[in-house]
């Protein structure tokens, strides 16, 4: 799937799973705690040495710790049992038990919601793909229970656009489900044409200027076709395949995780266990580690579990599929490493509670292994010992203190909010005329690959998790259209502490925003602004709405608005930048950028970004003059210095030439030197960058 469609598909899942959501039957009223308290459901499986489940234990023998600090265990109860014990621990009279923790009932036979997601992006027509389809529709035509309700997603599309419980639907859903020849011709690109690489490892390993890695493709290369080392220098071909290889590698990663988010989004609405059966190939994580872990938390909040299968069975690894690939002896060795694909499905799996099943040709077989594992297990209550809703990631360990058991469980919750209402800013009306939005529309990714010569932009923002307010945003925040983590910082920043309606249009838009149903928030927000007075927030949510769902004009529209009724509101210039860049508009991206640099001279991030865009257009000159002035304004600022350095290394690579009369390489000696001393003062900096400057570093001296 190109691009131009992943969000908006995303959308979809959102909406698909919120079609299904029935009004919830009325309920007992329970005891709560008081005023503030977060109560921490985690559900636990919990196994002897030969692998059975076991159903004896109480609330004594658990033991759950929070960022290593041991938390009492409030309630417990068995799900799944043939007599469903509850077991409760008695609280203080100021702490009552908790809803969700006091349940007097569990089905012994819990009505299951089950998502078969096929990821398109890393699935490669073949057997694997085959086996994996042929199980699934054997699993629903054989285990799908009365009652269940399922979907069936393929790449970033619910199919049918619901869930649903009916059999047949199911299983022509299943059958309607097709690979795309994206991941088969990415591999084919990487491993057949020259310079080969061996796997996505290697790729990421020269992306990152690794040595060694780097090493062993020239010496392959070179062995492969002599005559094309001698023409253009192999090691610049190599680093150009790996950084755009690098950046195909992290956007079907994107893909898949903004499709994992919306689904997350989706299934929060709904009661009851879910079960997610991830079918992939595998991904690599390098560089998208955060983001990751954002959507293993939002899943993990959404009360479902991952099961992943490698559809490659045994057919993984570096020698899999060796006749396909064309692999070829070595000269320079195997590169060491290991299967990069699995990091991805085993994080999603082992982070939410659930299983990772590799080396398993028999998918039918593990689907049955997943149906048991997910029809029993304990649910255990704790009250978290920081109450506030910050956004963090927060670790835990559950314990059983029984010898010879083997526990499962989710390693950490989002500490997140269920809505949260701000206090708008009137804005004055603006008798300026809109801009009129770009024909062309292309929705930018989810996680945005980095530029294509391999300038840096900070480390990518997760997908959609709150977080502490922060300061205003690099030029890693040119990928703008998502559901943002920090937008309540940004609409918090738009807003000075007017009241606002409750039922006020706005702010039920923007209550449909925060819990991801983008669907039902832009006709809310859309007829909000439309109406006299209507406030700089309203406008700006809007015009992240219309970026989730692929409008970039029409996002591009909302934020100039935004723009010119609070010109000093920094983050918008950021956001419309993006936006214009994802237009193949980079002229409008340059005179936004330029407006920033008038009213904040001295922000590294706004010089970074401009020396990003010159990048991008290949102007070289330019970028080393914005990179420049970006240290200059931030001489503390470690990715102003290694953007630096790496403008410097390209010209120097640019300028790079053999002369065959000499039988020697010549090159821009001052470049590389002024290259050198500006990955010297990143590492001095230190940071995440460091690391990289000495890899960079190592390669200059290499090439001397």
């Amino acid at each position: 799937m190109r691009a131009g469609v992943r969000l908006a598909a995303a959308a979809v899942l959102t909406a698909a799973v919120h079609a299904q959501q029935q009004p919830a039957p009325q309920q007992p009223q329970q005891p709560v705690f008081r005023s503030g308290v977060q109560i921490v459901e985690v559900d636990v499986r919990v196994f002897d040495r030969d692998g059975r489940f076991i159903e004896d234990l109480t609330a004594a023998d658990f033991e759950v710790l929070e960022h290593g600090v041991a938390q009492p265990v409030q309630s417990l109860f068995l799900v799944g049992a043939a007599t469903p014990p509850t077991t409760t621990v008695p609280t203080t009279p100021t702490t009552t038990v908790p809803t969700p923790a006091t349940r007097t009932h569990v089905p012994t036979t819990p009505r299951q919601t089950w998502i078969f997601l096929f990821d398109l992006h890393h699935l490669s027509p073949g057997a694997g793909f085959d086996r994996a389809r042929e199980a699934v529709e054997a699993f629903i035509r054989e285990r799908f229970r009365d009652g269940d309700v399922a979907g069936v997603v393929a790449g970033s599309r619910m199919v049918n656009n619901r869930l649903t419980s009916v059999r047949e639907e199911l299983l022509q859903a299943v059958a309607s489900v097709k690979p795309t020849a994206d991941s088969r011709n990415r591999m084919i690109e990487l491993t057949r044409e020259w310079p080969r690489l061996q796997d996505e490892a290697e790729a990421m390993a020269l992306a990152r200027n690794d040595r060694e890695a780097m090493q062993r493709a020239v010496m392959r290369a070179c062995a492969e076709d002599p005559d094309a080392c001698k023409q253009v220098p192999p090691d610049v071909q190599i680093r150009e395949k790996a950084n755009r290889m690098q950046a195909q590698i992290q956007r079907a990663t994107a893909d898949t995780l903004t499709a994992m988010n919306a689904l997350a989004a989706g299934l929060a609405r709904m009661p009851g266990p879910k079960t997610i059966v991830f079918l992939s190939d595998g991904f690599v994580t390098e560089q998208v580690e955060t983001s990751l872990r954002t959507v293993v938390g939002q899943t993990a909040r959404a009360g479902a579990r991952v099961y992943a299968i490698d559809v490659r069975g045994l057919n993984r690894g570096r020698g899999a599929g060796i006749i396909d690939q064309g692999l070829v002896h070595d000269e320079a060795g195997g590169f060491a490493s290991m299967d990069a694909l699995a990091d991805g499905p085993n994080s999603l799996a082992i982070d939410t509670g659930g299983m990772m099943i590799r080396n398993e040709n028999n998918i039918g077989r593990a689907l049955n292994t997943i149906a048991e594992d997910a029809n029993r297990y304990y649910v255990l209550a704790y009250e978290a010992p920081n109450h506030a809703y910050d956004g963090t990631y927060r670790p835990i360990e559950v314990r059983v203190k029984r010898d010879g058991v083997r526990v499962r469980a989710r390693r950490g919750y989002l500490a997140l909010e269920p809505s949260t209402m701000l206090t708008p800013q009137p804005i004055k009306a603006s008798g300026r005329d809109e801009p009129t939005p770009p024909s062309t529309v292309a929705p930018p990714p989810a996680v945005a690959p980095p530029p294509a010569a391999g300038v840096e932009t900070a480390p990518p923002v997760p997908p959609a998790a709150p977080r502490p307010p922060a300061a205003p945003p690099a030029a890693a925040d040119l990928d703008t259209a998502r559901l943002r983590p920090d937008v309540a910082d940004r609409v918090s920043a738009l807003s000075k502490g007017e009241a606002e309606n409750a039922a006020s249009l706005a702010t039920r838009g923007w209550e449909a925003y925060q819990r991801g149903d983008v669907e039902a928030a832009l006709p809310l927000l859309t007829e909000a602004v439309s109406r006299p007075g209507a406030r700089p927030w309203a406008v700006y949510v809007l015009g992240l709405s219309q970026a989730v769902v692929g409008s970039i004009g029409e996002a591009a529209v909302s934020w100039e608005r935004v723009r010119r009724a609070a010109p000093d509101f920094f983050e918008v210039y950021m956001d419309l930048t993006g936006a214009y860049l994802q237009l193949s508009q980079p002229a409008r991206a340059l005179a936004v950028l330029r407006d920033a640099e008038a009213r904040w001279p001295r922000s590294g991030d706004v010089h970074n970004a401009i020396g990003v865009i010159h990048v991008r257009r290949e102007a070289l000159d330019e970028a080393v003059q914005a990179f420049t002035r970006a240290t200059a304004a931030a001489p503390d600022d470690a990715v102003g210095w290694f953007n630096l350095g790496r403008a410097y290394d390209l010209r120097y690579q640019r300028g790079r030439r053999f002369v065959t009369s000499q039988n020697r390489w010549v090159a821009p000696e001052g470049d590389k030197q002024k290259a050198a001393e500006a990955y010297r003062r990143c590492v001095a900096l230190g940071g995440p960058y460091a690391p990289r400057a000495e890899d960079a570093l190592r390669m200059l001296e290499w090439q001397s």
